[in-house]
């Protein structure tokens, strides 16, 4: 057995140094020029499916630019919004993503347009092909670029066919304007209910102030509002009683200057004294006393009640008036995808690019053919 493999050994190595450098140089160029763009040729030629690409190109702005105008002279002067920019590119981080390939794929039956792509293996997308290996299918199959100098989105997409190419640009641009919307409008969404929610809790405040000035008021009969005037006003009585008292008073001592302490007209303007005096108690006991029934409390506290109620309803004015500027401003800024370029019907195919396949084919072939043509020369040279 070790007889055989020995002579095995020796044939294989009789049969290697049989073939000089010489022969191997004189087939070099067969095997590493034309053999390999043979193989290209025929594919091109026999495998290869046609690629048709549509284009377009579009632009992200709010709302009040475009009212002003300020989109054309963006675009001339060259100059791109921040914010612009940087909604472009959370689009088209957007575009690249697994949601939009699953809605291109529910809209456009993405899968099978792809799967149908004749003898071209190399762009064939299988139909059990993994989620991994379809967004890459995807991602090749759609370039998104962005122009930092004229803040635009270039959104190029391929298919088999001219009309497919065309619709799914389309679906893309309804895609994005979908998502541009639904971005802006809830940011918009979120603002005004945080401002609807603070308006809720106003108008609550303002209607517990409210039924507890009404509840007040059932409570101690205060049909007046102006608990305060009522007040004045009964002071004022007291006031006016003083002074008839004190009037009743000098008559009882220019009577007592000529009549007897039992006179009968002494004894009535005293008892008319007195009983001025007892209305006059009774009167200020309604303004000082401490009982709550009491008119000057009364006043505190339907004043401390109402400031409540006056402070709530402005409170709840600007809530609304908050409301308004909120839905004014998100309206201002509400952020609308700009066609600026539709995508078109192409006529011709893009892809592959015959003539810089070849072109580039032929250059690798050629630095591969005269780096191992150097090669051999070397390895001949040590030889020798």
């Amino acid at each position: 057995m070790l007889i055989k493999v020995k002579s095995a050994v020796s044939w294989m190595r009789a049969r290697l140094s049989a073939i000089s450098l010489a022969d191997i140089q004189k087939h070099l160029a067969k095997i590493i020029i034309l053999a390999p763009m043979a193989v290209l040729l025929i594919y091109l030629a026999i495998f290869s499916q046609p690629r048709y690409m549509s284009e377009s190109k579009v632009a992200i702005k709010r709302s009040d630019d475009l009212n002003s105008g300020s989109l054309n002279f963006g675009l001339l002067l060259g100059a791109s919004n921040p914010s612009s920019a940087e909604d472009a590119l959370y689009l088209k981080e957007y575009i690249n993503s697994p949601d939009m390939l699953a809605a291109l794929d529910k809209q456009l039956n993405f899968r099978e347009a792809f799967s149908h792509s004749g003898l071209d293996f190399l762009n064939h997308l299988s139909k059990d092909e993994t989620a991994e290996g379809f967004l890459k299918y995807y991602k090749d199959r759609i370039n998104v670029s962005y122009d930092d100098k004229t803040g635009l989105l270039n959104i190029q997409t391929q298919g088999f066919s001219p009309e497919f190419a065309l619709k799914f640009n389309q679906t893309v641009l309804k895609e994005s304007e979908r998502f541009i919307n639904e971005m802006s409008h809830r940011i918009a969404r979120d603002q005004l209910a945080f401002a609807e929610t603070e308006m809720e809790k106003a108008r609550q405040r303002l209607d517990a102030s409210k039924a507890e000035l009404l509840s007040y008021q059932d409570n101690n009969n205060v049909l007046d509002p102006q608990a305060q005037a009522q007040a004045q006003a009964a002071s004022t009585l007291v006031n006016t009683l003083m002074g008839q008292k004190i009037q009743m008073e000098a008559d009882l001592r220019n009577l007592l200057t000529y009549l007897r302490e039992d006179a009968p007209q002494v004894v009535s303007a005293r008892n008319a004294i007195q009983s001025l005096q007892a209305q006059i108690d009774e009167e200020q006991s309604k303004i000082t006393a401490p009982q709550g029934d009491k008119l000057n409390r009364m006043a505190v506290d339907f004043e401390e009640i109402k400031s409540k109620v006056e402070f709530n309803t402005e409170l709840y004015k600007l809530t609304l008036t908050s409301i308004e500027k909120t839905r004014v401003e998100a309206a201002r800024k509400l952020k609308v995808l700009s066609v600026i370029s539709s995508p078109q019907l192409p006529q011709e195919s893009s892809f592959p690019n015959i003539p810089y396949l070849i072109a580039c084919w032929l250059l690798v072939c050629c630095l591969l053919f005269g780096t191992l043509k150097l090669l051999l020369a070397v390895i001949e040279d040590h030889r020798d």
